[in-house]
């Protein structure tokens, strides 16, 4: 009976700790009650019992965990491994470009400072006039004749000027005090770029490449030539080149047809520098040689203007006419002296002789020349120049019998006889058989119709 008891109570017990909250902690709860620590019970209230799915794949989870956390971490060194590497190499990098910076500031300032030539008192003056690619220009001609003591660029241009904005400024007008100023010895004239909009007539507006429009810019620009074939100086009338945008090109190539007709028309040269800023198709190429030779960048992102180089190859175009018309490029001994200019002589080609020189010519295999590119096979022919004989065909006579086609499907003989049949003709070995006077051969009978 004491035993049945004790169980009663351990049973009513158990029911009572599955009932009771163990997180309450308000006074007179059953913790205190049983006697049991606020400790324990804050141990109990963080450790809770693990679950039959958790006591099953709980150890791969973590375990996957585990490994997740080791593969992240070799990662993340990795990853802080190659950025400090990556900013050792950009470090370096900078002190290496400034240390060639620095050494190339420092030749170019040597260099300079070595073949600077003192411009002479006298010099010949070159102006320039047009908007901001004639800037570009001045700038350009002002490298290239750095070493012509003789020869001085007189920039004169305006960035937002042109033949459409007389506002601005109106260059027919403003060119003679600009020479009677500076008495240059040589013009060089270059805008057009800022022409593609409206144009005022009268006060009245009218859309570009109207016939209006056409009319009045010809002859504004009709009137800029008459004006620098007035002034009785040499003058060289530059075209634009293509730019990025197709439909300005397609302006800028009327443009320069007008400008060229202007040119020659008061006795000037136009210089058509648009092959010079083109790829082999005529289209705007951002990229290409420079004076040297070496590709480099001659237009910048926006495609209309020009880079440093860009501007040096758009003189490079203009300084011949120039030195051609004012005088030779002077060497470091003759720093400013006026020599004058000549094209230079091109070497004779040499006699091909290989008995007396010992040399043989070396022909590709791929060159066209070697086959005769420019002969058309079979062009000229003459017969009575040619050295083949026909050919011989010899004529055996050898006697044979006669054929008798009489009522055979494939007799065709015309007319026929009496008999309403073919006439069977005489084959010409029974003429020969049946002539008179000559011999008959062995096995061939004479031939009777």
């Amino acid at each position: 009976m004491r035993k049945l008891r004790i169980v009663l109570v351990l049973l009513a017990l158990c029911v009572g700790l599955s009932a009771f909250n163990p997180t309450q902690t308000s006074t007179g709860s059953f913790v205190e009650v049983l006697g049991i620590s606020p400790a324990y019970a804050q141990q109990a209230k963080k450790k809770k019992r693990r679950g039959l799915f958790k006591i099953l794949f709980g150890r791969k989870k973590a375990k996957r965990k585990a490994v997740t956390k080791r593969r992240n971490k070799r990662r993340g060194n990795r990853r802080s491994r190659t950025r400090q590497a990556k900013r050792r190499a950009a470090s370096r990098n900078r002190r290496t470009a400034n240390r060639n910076r620095n050494r190339r500031v420092s030749n170019g300032r040597k260099v300079a400072a070595s073949t600077v030539v003192v411009k002479q008192e006298n010099a010949k003056k070159v102006l320039v006039i047009g908007d901001f690619l004639a800037g570009g220009l001045a700038d350009g001609l002002e490298k290239r004749l750095a070493d012509v003591g003789s020869i001085v660029v007189v920039d004169k241009s305006r960035g937002l000027s042109g033949f459409v904005r007389s506002d601005v400024i109106d260059w027919p007008a403003r060119l003679k005090p600009l020479i009677e100023e500076h008495k240059p010895s040589y013009v060089v004239a270059m805008l057009g770029t800022n022409d593609r909009q409206q144009i005022r007539i009268g006060g009245k507006r009218y859309n570009k490449r109207l016939p209006e429009w056409d009319v009045e810019y010809a002859k504004r620009v009709t009137a800029l030539g008459n004006v620098l074939k007035e002034s009785g100086l040499p003058f060289s009338w530059v075209g634009l080149p293509p730019v990025r945008f197709k439909s300005m090109n397609k302006d800028f190539l009327y443009f320069n047809e007008t400008y060229a007709k202007a040119a020659e028309a008061e006795s000037g040269s136009f210089i058509d520098v648009w092959d010079g800023f083109a790829d082999a198709d005529g289209n705007y190429s951002r990229s290409g040689p420079d004076v040297n030779g070496q590709i480099v960048l001659l237009r910048p992102k926006g495609g209309i203007n020009l880079t440093k180089a860009g501007k040096e190859r758009l003189a490079y175009y203009v300084e011949a006419p120039i030195l051609r018309a004012l005088g030779g490029r002077a060497g470091p001994a003759l720093a400013g002296a006026d020599i004058e200019f000549s094209e230079p002589e091109l070497p004779k080609p040499v006699e091909y002789d290989p008995v007396k020189t010992g040399k043989t010519v070396v022909i590709r295999l791929d060159d066209p020349s070697a086959d005769g590119d420019q002969v058309l096979a079979g062009a000229t022919i003459n017969a009575s120049i040619s050295t083949v004989k026909p050919p011989v065909v010899p004529v055996l006579n050898i006697a044979s019998r006669p054929v008798r086609r009489e009522g055979r499907i494939d007799n065709y003989i015309w007319p026929p006889n009496s008999n309403g049949l073919p006439e069977a003709t005489t084959s010409p070995v029974a003429s020969i058989a049946n002539s008179p006077g000559r011999p008959i051969p062995n096995g061939v009978r004479p031939f009777r119709p």
